[in-house]
């Protein structure tokens, strides 16, 4: 299986449209956790590619908040 998909090619899997995922980009889909934007020199056009594991935890509830995931983390 895949690890990451580009927009388009996300209703194939989760069954929702693009616009599901898109109005949510920056909100609960957060940069570099759920979504990349590969390195590009274009200025108008950028790819964006969405971690399916990510999307999967998010849409099961299974994502940890960020502040508990820092508590977690301290030794």
């Amino acid at each position: 299986m895949k690890k990451y998909i580009q927009t388009k090619n996300l209703p194939t899997i989760f069954d929702l449209s693009t616009d599901y995922f898109c109005q949510r980009m920056g909100k609960e889909f957060i940069e570099k956790v759920h979504y990349f934007i590969p390195p590009n020199s274009s200025k108008t056009k950028k790819a964006v590619l969405w971690d399916i594991e990510a999307l999967e935890n998010w849409i099961r509830g299974n994502q940890i908040d960020d502040e508990l995931k820092s508590l977690l983390d301290r030794k």
